[in-house]
C-alpha cells in the first residue's frame, strides 16, 4: 500500500490559485474528489475570542426530518469524514421503504419532537424489527443489526465486533474514507435484507 500525505496551509482562494496544488492534484492517479466546506469561525464581540463552529454543511442531510436537520448538521460539522457520511445516508435512504428516525426519549409525549442528538435510526418501513442500522453523525460510526462472523470480516475488514449492548447489534464500522464507506454500505445491505 502506498500512502501520500500532503499538508498545505492557505485560504480556499489561495489554494484555488496555487499552481503547486494544481500540479500535486494532477499527479494523483485516479479521480480526486474535492469537497468545499467553509469554516465557521466567528469572533465573539464581547471577548474578541475566535469561536470555532466547525464546518458549514450545506444542503439537507438525506432522509432526516426538518426538525432534526440543524442538530445533525451541527454534529457533522466536526466529523472529518462528513462527506462520506452524507454519501452513506444518500445511498441507504434511496433503498425501498427506508425511513430515518430520531429517538423518543423516556419523557417523550405525543407531539414532542424526536431527539436527533445521539444517533439516527434507519428502519425499513413495515418491518417488525427496529432499525437495520444506527448511524452516529458526529463520529461516522455505523452500528448494524448483524452478528459478527467470518463472512462479515471478509466482506468488511474494517468492521469490528461488539461484546456489549443489544445482542442483535454486534457489528460496527467507522466511516472515515471511501473504502470504509463501501464496506458500510455492503453491511447495511445485509442488515436491510435481514429485516
Amino acid at each position: 500500500m502506498k500512502l501520500t500525505y500532503v499538508c498545505i496551509e492557505g485560504t480556499p482562494q489561495e489554494l484555488d490559485a496555487s499552481e503547486l496544488v494544481r500540479e500535486l492534484v494532477q499527479q494523483q492517479s485516479g479521480a480526486v474528489d474535492t469537497v468545499r466546506r467553509s469554516p465557521r469561525v466567528v469572533v465573539d464581540p464581547d471577548s474578541d475570542d475566535e469561536v470555532d463552529f466547525g464546518w458549514l454543511v450545506e444542503g439537507d442531510v438525506p432522509g432526516v426530518a426538518e426538525e432534526g436537520q440543524g442538530t445533525v448538521k451541527a454534529q457533522l460539522a466536526f466529523n472529518p469524514a462528513a462527506q462520506q457520511f452524507l454519501d452513506f445516508m444518500t445511498e441507504a435512504t434511496s433503498w425501498e421503504n427506508v425511513g430515518v428516525h430520531g429517538i423518543k426519549r423516556k419523557a417523550w409525549q405525543e407531539g414532542d419532537p424526536l431527539d436527533y442528538t445521539g444517533y439516527l435510526r434507519l428502519r425499513r418501513k413495515g418491518s417488525q424489527y427496529g432499525g437495520f442500522v444506527y448511524a452516529f453523525a458526529s463520529t461516522g460510526v455505523i452500528n448494524f443489526r448483524l452478528q459478527y462472523s467470518d463472512e462479515i470480516a471478509e466482506q468488511a475488514p474494517d468492521a469490528y465486533p461488539l461484546t456489549k449492548g443489544n445482542h442483535q447489534y454486534r457489528v460496527n464500522i467507522q466511516i472515515h474514507d471511501e473504502s470504509t464507506l463501501k464496506q458500510a454500505l455492503a453491511l447495511s445491505e445485509l442488515a436491510y435484507d435481514a429485516t
